[in-house]
């Protein structure tokens, strides 16, 4: 995981957690019939948080992907090429238990 990922990866939980606590509170005022401004207060805020852990999602897949895609098209076929190398290399030094 890179830290692009994982810095998005803790702003979504950071999300997650005011975002349970915000609707937790919501249902706590709805049972207590609070007043309708500030339940549609709590509500806005419900939906910005929302709205954050979407985008820090989709960041996290984004960076996902990259990862993913420069695995498969850079990193392997250059790891093949260096092990191809070395099995071809006279200079390999092979183990007895071999």
């Amino acid at each position: 995981m890179t830290f692009r990922s994982f810095n998005c990866k803790q702003s979504y939980e950071g999300y997650k957690q005011e975002h349970d606590k915000k609707v937790s509170l919501l249902r706590k005022q709805e049972v207590k019939g609070v007043d309708y401004l500030k339940m549609e207060k709590n509500k806005m805020e419900i939906e910005s948080l929302e709205s954050k852990m979407l985008v820090a999602n989709q960041s996290i897949e984004t960076t996902t992907s990259e990862i993913i895609r420069l695995r498969e098209s850079e990193l392997f076929p250059q790891l093949l090429e260096l092990v191809a190398g070395l099995v071809q290399s006279p200079f390999i030094i092979v183990p007895d238990c071999i």
